[in-house]
């Protein structure tokens, strides 16, 4: 009985550590990630800099936003090509990935590029991003696809690094 007791009072006393270091971890501020301080830097803005939703995530010449579908719709008709990077807010591989694409966009010097991060199956997912991952059979997140003159070139599920991304997005320049 005794040590039943001592076992209870122990967990007791170990269960009340750990409310409190959760509770003091809950109360620490959020201490900002890259990606935070790039989506806070950078401006809403579309193709050729108009302010229309899609944030601007990289690249100057060529930019590198978040999908919207009305600025897919434009660069559709631009003739520019089109990168469309599948990407999931809980994906390691997707988030590792982030800023090897977006220092590819900012060494690119053409203005006959842009890209769009679009996401995939996770919680900022909308319908149109959806029915985009279902017109290029996307089946899995990190998948990239270019287009050239409005068809797919190249559609990739393998990770990329930036060398590999400016390598593939040359061939069609």
């Amino acid at each position: 009985m005794k040590q039943q007791n001592i076992f209870f009072v122990g967990l007791l006393i170990l269960l009340i550590i750990i409310g409190f270091g959760f509770i003091l971890y809950q109360s620490q501020p959020k201490t900002a990630t890259n990606e935070d301080i790039v989506m806070t830097k950078n401006k809403e803005a579309g193709i050729g800099g108009q302010e229309s939703g899609g944030k601007i995530l990289a690249g100057k010449s060529s930019p590198y936003i978040e999908f919207k579908k009305g600025e897919y719709d434009e660069a559709l008709k631009s003739g520019k090509i089109i990168f469309l990077d599948f990407y999931a807010n809980w994906c390691p591989i997707c988030r590792g990935e982030a800023p090897e694409i977006q220092s590819g966009f900012d060494s690119l010097t053409s203005d006959k590029v842009i890209g769009f991060r679009v996401n995939y199956n996770d919680t900022e997912t909308d319908d149109d991003e959806k029915k985009l991952a279902e017109d290029f059979g996307v089946t899995y997140q990190h998948t990239k696809v270019i287009l050239k003159d409005k068809k797919e070139v190249l559609k990739d599920g393998e990770v990329w690094d930036k060398e590999k991304f400016l390598e593939e997005i040359n061939k069609y320049l």
